[in-house]
């Protein structure tokens, strides 16, 4: 499989040259990372992992994160505040990234961008700017290409910790019902909003516990077709799940949405969460709404594994327990920024040792490292589907 990595490059001091292309391979596995059996193998917990680097796709400057939707692929420039549109070319010889356009931003620190569709049926590319403390939405044109913003909305407050001296937009999350969620990291907020004529507009706010730092967001899947969403939270080293709750009034103020539980990831002192990948069970007779999450700390450098029943997210032991199962595993390198599930695998992005981990996931959830091969300053990993 054709994986793009991205990474911070020489406008942070740091080593990515741009957006490159790896082969991910995986023998032992029919369907090579779909997950089962190939023919005459009898041991699916010890496949063949190989990570191949395959070359330079672009040379845009620190492309920190990358999302793709259909055709194309937006990569935010986090540190010369822009964000890039690529058309995915497929050829030959892989595939091919050509640049369509590259608009700056107008709040500081862009660090992630998602695609959204609004309420007339046009696309738009959302920022999360974490330095600005703004998220800042582009429209998309016919060809893919972003044009200039067209919407800052700005955060405001802060919490308790120094980190937290201001707004601090990390994440936006588009939900199945068509409102947009987006992380306030410095202000210990979730904020939800809803398309009116095209238009983004702030409707509530989810505030949760002083000194949290709600970080990443990742849907789950859920048996009763309603939407969850784990929030990673970078300060408080846990991770909150997200639902609707209609029916309460407490959660007037945040537009239907609640905190459903919070479930401690057992950081040491230091520790700071960071990404969160899902891999649903191979053998789910009811679709793919069980599985097993895995959440990165950096500073104790490692991975720690929650199940989700399709309602419940739960930790598996206590979290001073040993083993995988409490305590975790190692990330394989320094500062897993992004943890990325491919298949029945888990990249983990390994930013200051400049390294990827791929871990495959055994039968019963346990994370098994299998290869690792030198990345410079890694920060976002982007699996491409077989060409069809």
């Amino acid at each position: 499989m054709d994986v793009l990595v991205g990474g911070f490059g020489a406008l942070q001091g740091s080593h990515s040259p741009g957006i490159e292309r790896y082969i991910l391979h995986a023998g032992g596995l029919a369907g090579g990372l779909a997950g089962g059996l190939a023919d005459g193998d009898t041991d699916a917990s010890t496949p063949t992992v190989r990570l191949e680097r395959a070359g330079l796709l672009s040379d845009l400057p620190s492309p920190s994160w990358m999302e793709r939707d259909g055709g194309m692929v937006y990569a935010v420039l986090e540190n010369s505040d822009e964000l890039a549109a690529l058309r995915l070319e497929r050829t030959a010889d892989g595939p091919r990234l050509d640049l369509v356009s590259r608009v700056p931003v107008p709040s500081a620190g862009p660090t992630h961008v998602t695609v959204a569709v609004d309420d007339r049926g046009a696309k738009h590319a959302i920022a999360a700017c974490y330095v600005g403390g703004a998220i800042c939405v582009f429209p998309i044109g016919g060809d893919g290409g972003l044009g200039p913003a067209g919407q800052v909305l700005y955060g405001e407050g802060h919490g308790p910790l120094p980190a937290q001296e201001g707004p601090h937009a990390h994440w936006a999350l588009a939900l199945p019902d068509g409102r947009v969620l987006s992380t306030d990291l410095g202000a210990d907020r979730i904020h939800v909003h809803r398309w009116r004529d095209g238009m983004l507009v702030r409707t509530g706010s989810v505030e949760l516990a002083p000194g949290t730092g709600p970080r990443d967001m990742h849907p789950l899947p859920s048996r009763d077709g309603a939407w969850r969403v784990a929030v990673v939270d970078e300060w408080g080293d846990t991770v909150t799940l997200l639902g609707p709750r209609e029916d309460d009034p407490a959660t007037a103020a945040a537009d239907g949405i609640a905190v459903l539980r919070t479930v401690d990831l057992g950081g040491d002192d230091g520790d700071q969460a960071a990404s969160l990948a899902f891999v649903p069970d191979s053998d789910d007779a009811g679709g793919p709404c069980a599985g097993m999450a895995y959440v990165g700390l950096r500073g104790s450098e490692r991975i720690v594994a929650l199940r989700w029943d399709g309602a419940r997210l739960h930790r598996l032991a206590d979290p001073d327990a040993p083993g995988w199962r409490g305590r975790g595993v190692s990330s394989g390198g320094s500062r897993p920024r992004h943890l990325r599930a491919i298949g029945r695998f888990v990249v983990a992005a390994n930013e200051v040792s400049d390294d990827l981990t791929v871990f495959h996931i055994a039968p019963d959830g346990e994370p098994v490292p299998r290869a690792t091969l030198p990345v410079g300053s890694p920060t976002t990993v982007l699996p491409l589907p077989a060409r069809s």
